[in-house]
């Protein structure tokens, strides 16, 4: 999964021995939260992380996440529609396509 580093918030133990760094899946919207090693933090920083201190940080930050709410000016959704995604679902190679997976 791809995430720019204004989606992940780190936070660090002033020596530096402590951290943890956060985001918001895109796929699924899970707050996901996981131990920063020395090794990881400096990888993150190396990125363009900007680390916050742990003492700074009341809880684990929250990660902004895009509005993925309907678009009231979008087409209606139609009974032709339906009957195109029923074939659609159908084709496995249809669906690795509109959904860009990558088969490993």
């Amino acid at each position: 999964m791809d995430l720019g580093t204004d989606a992940i918030a780190m936070c660090l133990a002033p020596d530096g021995d402590q951290g943890e760094y956060a985001f918001t899946c895109p796929v699924c919207m899970l707050h996901v939260s996981k131990p920063a090693s020395r090794r990881t933090a400096a990888l993150l920083i190396a990125a363009g992380v900007e680390p916050s201190d742990i003492e700074d940080a009341a809880t684990t930050p929250e990660v902004a996440f895009d509005d993925l709410s309907p678009d009231p000016t979008a087409p209606r959704f139609t009974l032709d529609d339906v009957i195109e995604f029923h074939f659609a679902l159908e084709d496995d190679t249809s669906i690795a396509r509109e959904f860009a997976l990558e088969l490993r």
